[in-house]
């Protein structure tokens, strides 16, 4: 072979060798770029199952606040949330207490709520009344086992027109009051309460009779001759306001009886 063949042989293995190292060089550069995409399309897929996680989490928690709205819906609903303020006092707030024995009241509501001697609220006071005895001709009007404080200004009116009958079923005297929303300042609630059932005693616990002291037997002592003495104060204005009423002879339907006569 000549020297000019031996060159080409040459030169020709090296081109062969450059083009190997090229296209070995080119495979390395795919692959990487291709191992770049893979590890984007990695990341896209770990966001995406990311995304579906909160999505799926803050469906549940949706549902889970959904589902005790739904029970409270289908619940009962206390008549105290239905009941609105009225501009009137409803026609049968009787007997109905005077500005002297309003400040009473509301003095003896806010002792009794410290030595938890009373009940709030429709039902509360409901349940309260009928477990008392009823009442028998053999009852003294001295051993009353409560005293009900009705607010005049409801409505609607149904929400309390019970309350006096149930009253007098079980020997409970009551008197009616002008503001439901001072009703239930004096008793200590966050809102207005529409009816308060005021007990001779209140309820004791292990704490109490660990705790007591002078102070809180001075209170209660207190608080239940106050209690003695708007017993009484209800009991006559019961028979000045009511028992007119029953036996005909109100002021208001003499007037009513009268109005009817001259229109015919």
């Amino acid at each position: 072979m000549t020297t000019k063949e031996v060159v080409d042989v040459v030169d020709k293995k090296e081109k062969k060798e450059k083009k190997s190292k090229d296209k070995s060089e080119k495979k390395k550069e795919k692959r990487s770029e291709s191992g770049g995409v893979t590890k984007e399309k990695k990341d896209k897929k770990k966001d995406k199952l990311k995304q579906e996680k909160l999505a799926r989490a803050v469906e549940t928690h949706l549902n889970a606040e959904a589902a005790p709205a739904k029970d409270e819906s289908d619940a009962e609903v206390d008549p105290e949330d239905t009941i609105k303020p009225a501009e009137e006092l409803v026609p049968f707030a009787l007997p109905l207490a005077d500005d002297k024995t309003h400040k009473k009241i509301y003095k003896l509501i806010k002792k009794g709520a410290k030595v938890k001697s009373i009940h709030r609220g429709v039902k509360e006071c409901e349940k309260a009344i009928k477990k008392t005895p009823a009442k028998t001709p053999a009852t003294a009007p001295g051993d009353a086992p409560g005293l009900v404080i009705i607010a005049g200004d409801i409505s609607p009116m149904d929400v309390i027109m019970h309350f006096p009958l149930l009253c007098e079923e079980h020997n409970v005297p009551y008197l009616f009051i002008k503001s439901r929303a001072d009703l239930g300042v004096a008793a200590c609630t966050k809102r207005a309460t529409s009816v308060v059932m005021l007990k001779p005693q209140g309820k004791k616990s292990d704490k109490d009779a660990e705790m007591a002291d002078a102070d809180k037997k001075s209170s209660a002592e207190e608080y239940l001759e106050a209690y003695k003495e708007l017993i009484k104060v209800a009991q006559k204005e019961w028979d000045a306001q009511v028992q007119p009423w029953v036996k005909g002879t109100h002021p208001k339907q003499i007037a009513y009886r009268e109005s009817k006569k001259q229109q015919q």
